[in-house]
């Protein structure tokens, strides 16, 4: 990418993050919409029209390849639920799509008389590195001619659309993960019923012994909701009280000897029923067991007239991503009547 052009893609993602490191103070950082749209100017010629469009458009399907690339997994570091449970590699800076998955096996000490070195041995415990397998994604969207050629919907308008839609995406394909989970767990990590505290703390036990580690709760906002209301009002902390009423579901002062971390909701597409299960609780080791590739190739191109008859711009994105869990690791499922 020449330097004209990885000028415009920064400025974008700048404007995108309210970061416009490009102006020199802060009352000329509120035109960024209008310094972004003077710049894809200069790349058509000195004006959008029709044809200028038609003539120099592979340059800013670039612009908006080189935007899209970085900026996507933004969403991934600054959510809760990610940091917490998800391991991201990122072709798109040299990541390779290999994760270490540890043995885990412990070694179990065990008496003896003494007096000899004859004794069983063990294999000391490795880790393997696994690659995930990956999808393309992809997002076809149109807009009047005009309206795009006059400047109503703006660059940063459409691509931050793009972002949103594969992000909600992304949130579909956790929930997959989280709704194919449970299926070969021995019968004891296994439970259904009315929400019972002793229950959940049974399988925390099991969990946390059998990992030899931390654990926490995972599970949609309605479904962590019911440990909160499953406590006797009587032993409610003031600071679980304050959770609630802060943030509408208590994930740190559970009193069941661990944290909760909401999985993020999202529809099935086109419908309003929630893609993950509303009333599991999945207690899991506290490790970030969703491994995330994305190789970072983001591909732009618009479809022709000929595809659509009419004068819109029509553009469709793609992206390839991986998800899967991969752990060697117990987990619980408990689901709730």
């Amino acid at each position: 990418m020449n330097k004209e052009l990885l000028y415009v893609s920064t400025l974008m993602k700048d404007a995108c993050t309210n970061r416009v490191a490009m102006f020199s103070n802060e009352n000329t950082a509120k035109h960024a919409d209008e310094a972004i749209r003077k710049a894809h100017l200069d790349l058509l010629g000195g004006e959008l029209t029709y044809q200028t469009w038609r003539n120099n458009k592979n340059q800013i399907f670039t612009i908006w390849e080189d935007f899209l690339s970085p900026t996507l997994p933004e969403a991934w570091k600054t959510s809760p639920f990610y940091k917490r449970l998800c391991e991201v590699r990122n072709g798109a800076i040299g990541e390779k799509n290999a994760f270490a998955v540890k043995d885990k096996s412990y070694l179990v000490a065990a008496k003896f008389s003494g007096g000899t070195w004859d004794v069983e041995r063990q294999k000391v415990g490795r880790a393997k590195d696994i690659a995930i397998e990956t999808e393309w994604s992809y997002i076809d969207c149109y807009e009047e001619l005009d309206r795009f050629l006059k400047g109503y919907t703006t660059t940063i308008e459409m691509l931050n659309e793009v972002k949103e839609g594969f992000a909600v995406d992304m949130d579909n394909r956790i929930a997959t993960v989280f709704n194919g989970m449970g299926a070969y767990l021995p019968a004891e990590f296994v439970r259904s019923g009315v929400y019972d505290k002793d229950t959940l703390t049974e399988l925390i036990r099991l969990t946390r012994t059998a990992n030899r580690k931390n654990v926490l709760v995972a599970g949609s906002q309605s479904a962590i909701g019911k440990i909160a209301d499953g406590t006797n009002a009587n032993w409610i902390s003031d600071a679980a009280k304050d959770e609630l009423a802060t943030n509408g579901v208590v994930v740190k002062n559970l009193g069941i000897g661990c944290d909760a971390v909401v999985i993020p909701d999202s529809f099935v597409p086109y419908t309003y029923d929630f893609a993950g299960a509303d009333d599991v609780l999945y207690v899991l080791p506290d490790e970030q067991l969703i491994k995330i590739f994305y190789e970072g190739d983001v591909r732009a191109k618009e479809n022709s007239e000929k595809d659509n008859h009419d004068q819109t711009i029509d553009i469709q994105f793609q992206h390839r991503v991986g998800v899967e869990l991969v752990t060697s690791q117990l987990f619980a499922k408990y689901t709730i009547a």
